[in-house]
């Protein structure tokens, strides 16, 4: 087969003497030859106007000449010329940084996919007329087998362990050193490609501008590209390079679109092996051919994973069903809410406004109507036309949304809900949010634990949950499906708060309380923890007159600070008395020790945590809030003036749990097995005596004791993170503890320094 090499602003193409000899009688009419060169290795026959005329064949069984990558030679010679001009402009430069390959073939000639004789490599070599044109020839050539399409279609059940055969079978093929096959992401407007081989270390993902690289130019045209130096094509994307520390010298790229016309992707093949000037035509051809089988099997893979979906969110509906009727609302609990008028704060209580204040303690039975004031003090019923009737609906269906599990309750939502609302009347509150932010938050706050569980986002990943099967590859399993949860409740039409906003608004909340659900998954918050920290030193610099401060612009400045307040929230417990406190680790225990009792049914060695036999209550709290929940609040404080309390009565609460261990060493007492001393009222008067020892002030913010004013303006204690613990008596040490009598072997020392590294409590609480 000939193959003409074209270039934009060059010569007309050649062929070579030989070439000329072997065309058809009916050809030679556009051809001139010249004898006197046809014996010199470098002589040439000119051919004109070979794309413009078309010679019926003398015979039925004479060849047909046509051009490959060309439609049929047309009989409007203008419109083939144009159309040729058009193909050269698109793919070619002047700076011949690509070379455009033009093949002939004839019909039923056996050997029409092989090079004639005296055709120039693709390398710069020229090509024996003996090899080139006998059938061992052709039979050295890769081809795409079926078998190939056989061997993908056996990994679509995962799309990763799909893109590696691919790309892995893409290198065999066309003899390349790496390949990337990247995918479209139409939200973003992006290339990603989440495997690839030439990555650098820490890159996970590579993401390229749709409209820029080689890649993206393939993209927007759906036409190959084959660049025989990358470093001089105008398109070449080098900051792939840069991140990736792999060197590019050359490309073939093509589209991955299947027989129907859809676009899936682009593959991107670097490096031909053996062959300095790149991928040849042949390359061409078996890339186009292997692209179909590439499309099929990714559509196949995707439609595999919409059907799995589809099959698990019909068991989840099936659990849903299963779990009672009770997520229904009774029309009289609805009629019942709306009539009755929406109470002042101080309806349920003169603190109720005070962040020290207990919400618990109002009795659930005040929960749905003291939410309903929540919503119209921060004046969101007024601002955003909000419907009464459907605030009264959304309220108790998301009330009855919550399981009956220990601690993952209605309660603790109503609880996250009141600490927020607290947060959100506050002028930093105001200042740095706007108003839709505050609606979503409080919004989420109700909603961020919705048909929790019981369990934590590791066991659900364990145990291969339908949860997990739907969410385990974006992170965070129990968090979105919460976030799903309330999108599910807030589209049905009586439940529809959000039905006087505009698109952009209702967008924007439904964005906002995704972000701030997904807050609350710990692991989440420590990896964005430093960045909090930054911009918290940078509001507190502002004040003696160094940086900008708060920045109102600034969206991330915005999605910090309302995680950090729904963070806080979620924690507000133990920034309570620590009677309080003291319950609420009771309930989360109670919770995490069936956890771990199913595990050990199921074969599976729960986390200390979660073992009723080896977990010890004081020492895994001390660590929690050294780890988390200090930080948190001692950065919230920062922020908002008001919430010094918090900060206070936290480190206070600590203090009585380092007593309390102390309490349970010097009595003996097992703190393993059981959580009934947390329930031992002479206990916490101890503990509380042996803190107003060292600290009378800590020890009247444990007790609950309303504080007066001159305690309330006193100086903030020192914000050290973390804060300094008091140092063990002596009997405790360590080294007593082995030799002192009275220490109980069972009894941990707890540590003196924090580790959150290896801190057990970064699972989900």
């Amino acid at each position: 087969m000939p193959i003409v090499e074209l270039r934009r602003n060059s010569s007309p193409p050649h062929l070579t003497s030989s070439v000329a000899q072997s065309l058809p009688r009916t050809f030679p009419a556009t051809t001139t030859s010249q004898p006197s060169e046809a014996s010199s290795p470098n002589a040439n026959t000119s051919v004109q106007s070979m794309m413009t005329v078309k010679t019926a064949p003398t015979s039925p069984n004479a060849a047909v000449w046509r051009k490959i990558s060309h439609p049929p030679l047309s009989r409007n010679n203008d419109r083939r010329q144009l159309d040729l001009q058009l193909q050269l402009k698109n793919i070619g430069t002047k700076d011949d940084w690509a070379t455009i390959t033009c093949g002939f073939m004839t019909e039923n000639d056996p050997y029409s996919r092989t090079r004639f004789a005296g055709d120039e490599c693709i390398d710069g070599s020229a090509s024996s007329s003996t090899s080139s044109s006998t059938p061992s020839a052709a039979s050295t050539m890769r081809t795409v087998s079926p078998s190939i399409y056989q061997r993908l279609l056996l990994q679509s059940d995962d799309l990763s362990t799909l893109i590696r055969s691919i790309m892995d079978e893409a290198k065999t093929l066309l003899d390349a050193e790496t390949c990337s096959l990247f995918l479209v992401d139409n939200e973003k407007n992006e290339l990603v490609a989440r495997v690839f081989d030439h990555g650098g270390d820490g890159v996970e993902e590579l993401r390229v501008p749709l409209e820029h690289g080689v890649v993206g130019r393939v993209a927007t045209t759906r036409t190959m590209m084959n660049v025989r130096d990358a470093h001089r094509c105008p398109f070449f994307y080098s900051h792939v390079d840069e991140l990736t520390g792999f060197r590019t010298h050359n490309i073939l790229c093509f589209p991955i679109v299947d027989n129907a016309g859809t676009f899936v992707g682009v593959a991107e093949l670097c490096n031909k092996r053996g062959a300095r000037a790149g991928f040849s035509r042949h390359d061409e051809r078996c890339a186009k051919a292997f692209a179909v089988y590439c499309a099929t099997s990714i559509s196949h893979c995707l439609l595999y994973k919409k059907v799995q979906e589809a099959h698990r969110r019909s068991h989840m509906a099936a659990e849903m069903v299963v779990q009672g009727s009770k997520f229904l609302v009774a029309e009289e609990g609805v009629n019942k809410l709306e009539a009755e008028p929406v109470r002042h704060w101080r309806f349920w209580h003169p603190n109720f406004n005070d962040f020290s204040f207990s919400p618990r303690s109002i009795g659930e039975t005040c929960f749905h109507r003291a939410a309903m004031t929540m919503f119209d003090d921060l004046g969101f019923n007024q601002r955003f036309r909000v419907n009464k009737r459907k605030l009264a609906h959304f309220i108790l269906r998301v009330a009855n949304g919550y399981r009956d599990v220990p601690y993952h309750n209605w309660s603790h939502a109503f609880a996250v809900a009141h600490f927020c609302w607290l947060v959100l009347r506050t002028r930093a509150a105001r200042t740095h949010l706007d108003e839709l932010e505050r609606f979503s938050l409080l919004i989420a706050c109700l909603c961020h634990d919705i048909d929790h569980r019981g369990t934590t986002n590791n066991f659900q990943i364990q145990s291969n949950t339908p949860l997990a099967q739907l969410y385990s590859s974006e992170g965070s399993v129990l968090e979105r499906h919460h976030y799903a949860q309330t999108v599910t409740i807030l589209q049905m039409s009586d439940c529809n708060v959000l039905e006087q906003l505009t698109t952009l608004q209702y967008k924007s909340v439904l964005s906002q309380i995704r972000d701030v659900i997904l807050a609350t998954d710990i692991a989440a918050h420590l990896n964005k923890a430093s960045r909090i920290r930054q911009m918290v030193n940078d509001v507190e610099a502002t004040k003696r007159g160094v940086g900008e401060g708060f920045d109102l612009m600034s969206s991330d400045h915005h999605y910090l600070f309302s995680c950090l307040v729904m963070t806080a929230s979620d924690l507000s417990d133990q920034s309570k008395n620590f009677h309080n406190s003291k319950s609420i680790a009771e309930n989360i225990y109670s919770e995490f020790f069936a956890q771990g009792d199913l595990e050990l049914q199921l074969g599976h060695q729960p986390a200390e945590m979660m073992d009723r036999r080896r977990a010890y209550v004081p020492q895994i709290q001390v660590e929690f809030m050294d780890n988390i929940g200090v930080p948190v609040f001692d950065m919230l404080s920062r922020l908002v003036p008001e919430g010094v309390p918090t900060y206070e009565a936290i480190r206070a609460n600590r203090k009585c749990w380092l007593a309390m261990h102390e309490e349970l060493l010097s009595t003996g007492r097992n703190g393993r097995g059981n959580t009934d001393y947390l329930r031992d009222e002479e206990l916490e008067r101890r503990v509380i005596e042996r803190v107003s020892r060292d600290d009378p002030v800590a020890a009247a913010i444990a007790a609950g004791v309303q504080r007066q004013p001159s305690q309330a303006n006193s100086p903030k204690p020192s914000r050290s993170l973390p804060p300094p613990r008091p140092q063990l008596p002596s009997a405790l040490s360590p080294r007593s503890a082995r030799t002192s009598p009275r220490a109980n072997s069972n009894q941990p020392v707890l540590p003196t320094s924090s580790n959150s590294l290896n801190n057990p409590m970064v699972i989900r609480r």
